[in-house]
């Protein structure tokens, strides 16, 4: 009895090595659908015993990979006359072998470029990158191949119109921009879910014609002229340039406090739009000349600091 079941334990031990394996794997992709230049990872979820694996990738690198896991596979060529074949074989200690297949389509990156235009004798021409002053235009123009994708300019908001004049825009996307500091815009070109990109910049003269200022009196008397001490530039905050000094247009952060003449702070603010209504504690201070120190950052990232006297009227 001890025999038969030494010899049932190690005919089952055999029966079981000899079976043969299943190969099988997911793809990180979930619908196989690549852009050129694109990597995926693969997964292997073969069951068996003592395995031993071989994958191979068509057209991929690497093409080929001894192992459980490979690392990202890469494909850096179009599948341009059919899918590529991703491979696994998987082999027992018994020499039984199973092969599984799965394709992926690697679609073609599109092309786009992006490019400032000018006026030369009333004609478009491409320039570089270019400077400009403050307030003025620059006119943008990119184009997508192959034709038929989806154009978007960044950052967000900026959105696309036509050049007038400029015939050679019709087959792309222009722009008009007037960017009041230094801006690299985007433009994203998309087609069958791959999308391509290019920038130009925008250079502003920015730091040399953005005004910090503030005001040397002002009277906190309600009547809605000159009510607050505030920090003032003259870059308004809506952009449309029209109301000369505005309130907080060109600055990111500021931190301005007031002190009296005993070298008390009366107030203090980190907001760029809140301004020093003349009272301390909810009670309204007596006329008098206060110091100011600020200390500012602009939206171009350049620090600066302040210091000087103000004179409250009521």
């Amino acid at each position: 009895m001890k025999a038969l079941t030494l010899i049932f334990i190690s005919c089952f031990a055999w029966l079981s090595h000899a079976q043969a394996p299943s190969a099988n794997f997911t793809v990180s992709d979930p619908d196989n659908i690549l852009c050129q230049g694109d990597c995926i990872y693969v997964v292997n979820n073969s069951t068996g015993d003592d395995l031993t694996y071989l994958w191979t990738f068509e057209n991929a690198s690497p093409s080929t990979f001894i192992g459980q896991n490979p690392g990202p596979i890469c494909f850096n060529t179009a599948s341009t006359t059919g899918p590529f074949a991703l491979t696994l074989t998987a082999t027992n200690a018994q020499g039984a072998v199973s092969t599984i297949t799965q394709f992926v389509t690697v679609l073609p990156m599109p092309m786009v470029t992006s490019t400032i235009s000018d006026t030369l004798a009333g004609v478009y021409v491409v320039i570089a990158d270019t400077t400009i002053d403050m307030f003025q235009e620059a006119y943008l123009y990119a184009e997508g191949a192959p034709f038929g994708g989806n154009l978007t300019w960044y950052p967000s908001g900026v959105t696309a119109d036509s050049i007038s004049g400029c015939t050679a825009c019709i087959a792309g996307d222009s722009l008009t921009v007037t960017p009041f500091y230094t801006t690299y815009y985007v433009v994203e070109y998309g087609l069958n879910g791959c999308f391509a990109y290019d920038t130009v910049l925008v250079t502003v003269n920015f730091a040399n014609q953005v005004k910090v200022e503030l005001p040397n009196s002002f009277s906190p008397n309600g009547d809605g002229e000159n009510d607050f001490f505030r920090v003032l530039t003259n870059v308004d905050e809506d952009g449309n340039f029209a109301n000369g000094f505005e309130e907080g247009g060109a600055l990111a952060e500021i931190d301005l406090r007031v002190f009296n003449r005993y070298g008390q702070q009366v107030f203090r603010t980190t907001d760029v739009k809140e301004g020093w209504d003349g009272t301390y504690k909810g009670k309204a201070m007596n006329p008098a000349t206060y110091t100011y120190i600020l200390n500012f950052r602009t939206i171009d990232g350049r620090s600066g600091s302040r210091k000087g006297n103000v004179t409250l009227f009521r």
